[in-house]
C-alpha cells in the first residue's frame, strides 16, 4: 500500500510539474471538498479588517468544541508544519497537484505521522516553535484522509479552523469561497455611517475642514438613506463607508465582499476581496479609517487610495478616488455593497457642490514629513527617523515631551499621534547618559498608556542611546525591569504516573517572557507555550522513563531577568 501511495505521488509530483509550466486549474474547475465534515458556518469572512492585517482565509466555527476531525481537501503533501505559541498556532500547509496550497490553522493536534515528524525535529532542535518543511515523500495524503483535529491553538479567541487556499507558485492567498465551499447567506450586508473627508487644507465640507460622519438609516431590507440633508462640498474629496455583513446560522459582524461608488451615474470606485499578496496586508491601515478606528472602535473603509497604499484590490479607482469639486452643483451618489453570494445593500445620497462659499484658511501646525522621503526629528533627549514610504501620506509632525512619572526614568516622549497609521517601523534613540551600570542592562523603550507601560519594545544600548523599532506612534518612556518572570505550577502534583501531561503558568509583566525551556534530569524536554493562556505544558511523550525525576524550568524575559524553577515527581 505505501508503495502504491509513493508510485501514484511520483506520478502526481509530475503532473504538478505540467501545472507550474501551463499554468493552475481555475478555481471554478477544481474539486475540493470541504476541510470539516459538517455544515460551514463561518465567524470569519475572507479579507475581513482584523487588527494590522486582513483576515486571510474563513474562520470555521466548531460548535464550541476542539477536536472535530480536519480532512484534506484534495490528494497532496505537506509541506510545512509551522508551530507558535501566537499568530496560527499549530497550523499545516498541504500542496495540492492543481496549483494551490490548503492551510489549516489553530489546530489541537497532528496526524501520527505528522505529529511523529514534528515532535523529533523538536527534540532535535530543542524548540517548541518550528517552522518545517518536509520532503515531498514524507508525508502524503488523499483527498477525505484526516490530517489533523480542530483546537485553539494560538491566537485564537475561542476554538474555530482558520482554513486559507493559496496559489502554490506565489503564495497570494485566494478568497476560500471561490472554490465552490458553501455557506449558508441570505442577508444583505449591512451599512451603518457614510464618511465624508476632506483630502487637504482647503477642502470645506459643511463650513468646516473635517471629517463628516453621518448614520445611515435603513429604509428596506437592502436600502439605505442618510439621516442628514443640505450636504454642501467644496475642493479635494474623499467619501467612505461603515459596513458588515452576516451570515445564516452565525451572530458575527463580518467583512463584506464588494464596495462600488457611483458618483453621478459614474462608477469611481470598486474594490473586492478575491485575494492579495501578504506584502500587502498592512496596508490595511490606509483602505481603513485608522483615526475612527483608534477614536471611535469603528472601522469604515476609504473610497479613496492615499499616495502610499500599494493595495491590488482596486478593480475601479479613477483619480484615486479623489475627487475636486469647483463648481456650483447637485450631484447623486450610490453605493453599492455585496457579500460573496450577491446579497446587496445600497445607499443613496445626495449632495452639493458649492465653491462661492469661503471660509479662513487653517494653517496646520507641525514640520512637515512628506510620505516619499527620509524624515529625520531630533529633540533635546531623543531622535527619530521615519524611512521612505513609511507613511501613507504627508502629515505634519507634531512632537511634545511630558515629566515622567510612576516608574519611568525619561521624559515622557509624545511622539505625533496614535491615530496616525505608519506602514514600516520608525527608530527611536532616546538619550540615557546618567544610568548606573546595575541597571543598565535592564533599561527598556516601552510604549505608555496614562503613563504607564503596556508593551516594550526590544531595546539596545549605542554608546549612552537607547536605540529600538516601533510601528506605532504614540508616548514613549523608558523603564528599568528589574523583575523576573513568575512561574506556578497549574497542572501537577508529586505522583504524575497516570497523567497525560503537566503544566505551569508563566508571566511577566513588563518587558515580556523572552525564553522558555525545561530539563528532567538534565535532559531538554519539550514544553508547548500558549501565548494567551500564559502557559507551558509538557505532554508525556515517552521521553521520561518510570521513575522518579528532577524537573528544572527555566524562563527569561526580554532583559534576561531569569527565573527557575525545581520540582521532584514520580512517572
Amino acid at each position: 500500500m505505501n508503495y502504491l501511495r509513493k508510485l501514484l505521488h511520483i506520478l502526481l509530483v509530475s503532473v504538478l510539474f505540467c501545472f507550474s509550466v501551463f499554468g493552475q486549474v481555475p478555481p471554478s474547475e477544481t474539486n475540493f471538498i470541504a476541510p470539516l465534515n459538517i455544515p460551514l458556518v463561518l465567524a470569519g469572512t475572507f479579507g475581513e479588517l482584523r487588527s494590522n492585517h486582513f483576515h486571510s482565509g474563513i474562520d470555521i466555527k466548531t460548535k464550541g468544541k476542539e477536536g472535530l476531525p480536519v480532512i484534506a481537501i484534495e490528494d497532496g503533501y505537506v509541506s510545512r508544519v509551522k508551530v507558535t505559541p501566537s499568530g496560527y498556532g499549530k497550523a499545516l500547509y498541504i500542496t495540492h497537484y492543481n496549483g494551490y496550497v490548503s492551510v489549516y490553522a489553530h489546530l489541537k493536534y497532528f496526524h501520527l505521522d505528522i505529529a511523529s515528524y514534528l515532535i523529533d525535529e523538536q527534540y532535535s532542535r530543542q524548540k517548541f516553535a518550528v517552522d518545517l518543511f518536509p520532503d515531498k515523500e514524507v508525508l502524503v495524503y488523499e483527498k477525505g484522509d484526516t490530517i489533523a483535529w480542530t483546537g485553539n491553538s494560538g491566537s485564537s479567541t475561542a476554538p474555530h479552523l482558520h482554513f486559507e487556499i493559496r496559489d502554490a507558485k506565489t503564495q497570494k492567498v485566494i478568497n476560500p469561497l471561490l472554490f465552490g465551499f458553501k455557506a449558508k447567506d441570505t442577508t444583505s450586508p449591512t451599512i451603518k455611517n457614510l464618511h465624508i473627508y476632506p483630502l487637504d487644507h482647503q477642502a470645506i465640507i459643511n463650513g468646516k475642514n473635517d471629517t463628516l460622519r453621518i448614520p445611515v438609516k435603513k429604509d428596506t431590507a437592502s436600502k439605505y438613506v442618510i439621516n442628514q440633508d443640505n450636504i454642501i462640498l467644496d475642493g479635494l474629496i474623499g467619501f467612505g463607508i461603515d459596513v458588515y455583513d452576516q451570515l445564516d446560522n452565525a451572530p458575527n459582524k463580518n467583512g463584506v465582499y464588494s464596495i462600488e461608488l457611483n458618483l453621478d451615474s459614474t462608477l469611481i470606485y470598486k474594490h473586492d476581496m478575491d485575494g492579495f499578496h501578504f506584502s500587502e496586508t498592512r496596508y490595511i491601515n490606509s483602505l481603513m479609517d485608522y483615526h475612527a478606528k483608534k477614536k471611535y472602535a469603528i472601522k469604515p473603509q476609504k473610497s479613496f487610495k492615499d499616495p502610499n497604499n500599494e493595495l491590488s484590490i482596486y478593480d475601479t479607482l479613477i483619480n484615486d478616488g479623489r475627487i475636486v469639486f469647483n463648481s456650483q452643483e447637485n450631484h447623486q451618489a450610490e453605493y453599492t455593497v455585496k457579500d460573496i453570494e450577491g446579497n446587496t445593500a445600497r445607499l443613496n445620497f445626495n449632495f452639493k457642490s458649492d465653491s462661492s462659499i469661503k471660509v479662513p484658511l487653517v494653517h496646520k501646525q507641525g514640520e512637515l514629513f512628506t510620505y516619499n522621503s527620509e524624515n529625520k526629528f531630533q529633540d533635546e533627549n531623543i531622535s527619530l527617523t521615519i524611512e521612505p514610504n513609511s507613511l501613507y501620506d504627508d502629515i505634519n509632525f507634531s512632537y511634545k515631551v511630558l515629566q515622567g512619572q510612576n516608574d519611568l526614568i525619561s521624559d515622557i516622549h509624545c511622539i505625533h499621534h496614535e491615530e496616525t497609521p505608519i506602514h514600516s517601523a520608525f527608530s527611536i534613540a532616546i538619550a540615557q547618559d546618567s544610568l548606573d551600570v546595575l541597571h543598565r542592562d535592564k533599561a527598556v523603550i516601552c510604549l505608555l498608556q496614562k503613563g504607564a507601560a503596556v508593551s516594550c519594545l526590544s531595546t539596545k544600548w549605542v554608546n549612552d542611546t537607547l536605540r529600538a523599532k516601533s510601528r506605532t506612534f504614540g508616548q514613549y518612556g523608558v523603564v528599568i525591569d528589574s523583575i523576573a518572570p513568575s512561574i506556578k505550577t497549574k497542572s501537577f502534583s508529586y505522583d504524575l504516573s497516570v497523567a497525560n501531561f503537566m503544566s505551569f503558568i508563566v508571566e511577566d509583566t513588563l518587558s515580556g517572557v523572552n525564553t522558555y525551556k525545561a530539563f528532567v534530569d538534565g535532559d531538554w524536554i519539550l514544553l508547548d507555550y500558549d501565548a494567551k493562556n500564559k502557559t507551558l505544558t509538557h505532554y508525556f511523550d515517552g521521553k521520561i522513563k518510570p521513575g522518579q525525576h528532577e524537573l528544572e524550568i527555566i524562563v527569561t524575559d526580554m532583559v534576561k531577568n531569569e527565573k527557575r524553577l525545581k520540582l521532584k515527581f514520580v512517572r
